[in-house]
C-alpha cells in the first residue's frame, strides 16, 4: 500500500470537510470514524483556528449531503471543480485589485456608481460640483463596449463582457442566473488561464421565470469559501426598482461582497431617467455612506 501522503499528492481529495473553529475533539474523531467507516481515506490538517479532513475514494452527492449535517461541519467542498488558478487552494490570500479605479477586495469597501442621464460617448462638462468630485464613490462604471477615461473626477470601468479595449486592467466575470459557484469560478479560472489580469466576479442575481432576480446570498458565502477572487454586487440589475436597491445592497454587504455598484442620475434636473433602479445624486451618496459604514462593522 503506498504511504498516505503519496496517495494524497497523487489522486487529490475528492472531498474536503471544514469543521467548525469551535468544534470539540470528540466531535472530529466521529467524524473521522463516520468516514473510514465509509470506507474513505481521510488526511487531516489541524490549522490555528480550524482543522479540515481531506477525503479520498469514491465521493457521491449523497455522501456529500450527509456529511454536511453532521454536527460542528462548516462546509464541506466536492473537490471536482473544473479550477484551479482561482481557488483558495492555489492562493490563501485574497486577491486585491488595485488601480486608478480605486481598492476591490481591500479592508475597505469599494463602491461604484453607474452614472444615468448623460452622453458619455463625450467628456461630461458642465457637472455640478458634488456629482464632479464623485464622493464618495471609488469609480464611476458603464456597461457599453466603449470606455470613458474619465466621468468627472473617477475613474471609468465597464461591466462589459468584451469590451472595446481589450486587456483591460480589471475585468468583470459576471455570474449568469442559473450558475452555481463553480461554474461561476469556472468561468473565472479561464480568464486566469488565458492570462488575464485584475479579475473580479460580478453578482448581477439569479432570474425567476417572470424575469424578477434575487440576491445570491449562498453563491456569495461558497465563493468566498472556494476563491481568492473579489466579489462585487451590481444592486441595480439584481433590484430592478429604486426602492429596493437600499436593501439589496445592504444585504450584499453583509453577505460579504467586496463592493457594490449603485445607479444614480445625473442629467438634467426634473427629468425623469428612463432607467429602472436609478436614485437621485443625493440618495445614492447617502446610501453609499450607509453602506461604508456597514462595511466597516462586517469586514474588521
Amino acid at each position: 500500500m503506498c504511504p498516505r501522503g503519496w496517495v494524497w499528492a497523487t489522486l487529490g481529495p475528492p472531498m474536503i470537510v471544514v469543521m467548525e473553529p469551535e468544534a470539540q475533539e470528540s466531535a472530529i474523531e466521529a467524524i473521522l470514524a463516520h468516514l473510514v467507516g465509509a470506507g474513505f481515506d481521510v488526511h487531516r490538517s489541524s490549522g490555528r483556528d480550524r482543522v479540515i479532513l481531506g477525503v479520498v475514494g469514491e465521493v457521491t452527492q449523497n455522501d456529500v449531503a450527509v456529511v454536511r449535517e453532521l454536527p460542528f461541519v462548516a462546509e464541506v467542498v466536492r473537490v471536482s471543480e473544473p479550477y484551479r488558478l482561482a481557488s483558495r487552494r492555489f492562493r490563501q490570500r485574497s486577491t486585491v485589485v488595485e488601480g486608478a479605479w480605486g481598492t476591490i477586495g481591500g479592508e475597505r469597501m469599494w463602491l461604484a456608481v453607474e452614472p444615468v442621464g448623460l452622453d458619455l460617448e463625450a467628456p461630461p462638462t458642465g457637472l455640478p460640483y458634488d456629482v464632479a468630485s464623485g464622493r464618495p464613490f471609488d469609480a464611476a462604471v458603464v456597461r457599453s463596449r466603449k470606455v470613458p477615461e474619465l466621468f468627472g473626477s473617477l475613474t471609468c470601468v465597464t461591466v462589459h463582457p468584451n469590451p472595446e479595449v481589450p486587456r483591460l486592467p480589471i475585468a468583470f466575470v459576471e455570474r449568469a442566473p442559473s450558475w452555481g459557484a463553480n461554474s461561476w469560478i469556472g468561468a473565472a479560472e479561464r480568464e486566469l488561464a488565458r492570462g488575464a489580469n485584475g479579475i473580479v466576479l460580478l453578482e448581477a442575481g439569479g432570474e425567476y421565470p417572470n424575469g424578477a432576480r434575487t440576491l445570491e446570498i449562498a453563491a456569495i458565502a461558497r465563493v468566498k469559501l472556494r476563491s481568492h477572487l473579489p466579489i462585487v454586487v451590481d444592486a441595480p440589475t439584481i433590484a430592478q426598482r429604486a426602492r429596493y436597491l437600499p436593501a439589496v445592497s445592504c444585504a450584499a454587504v453583509a453577505a460579504g461582497a467586496d463592493g457594490v455598484i449603485l445607479r444614480a442620475w445625473v442629467g438634467l434636473e426634473g427629468v425623469t431617467a428612463r432607467t429602472p433602479a436609478t436614485l437621485s445624486w443625493q440618495e445614492a451618496v447617502e446610501l453609499a455612506e450607509r453602506l461604508r459604514a456597514i462595511g466597516d462593522v462586517v469586514r474588521r
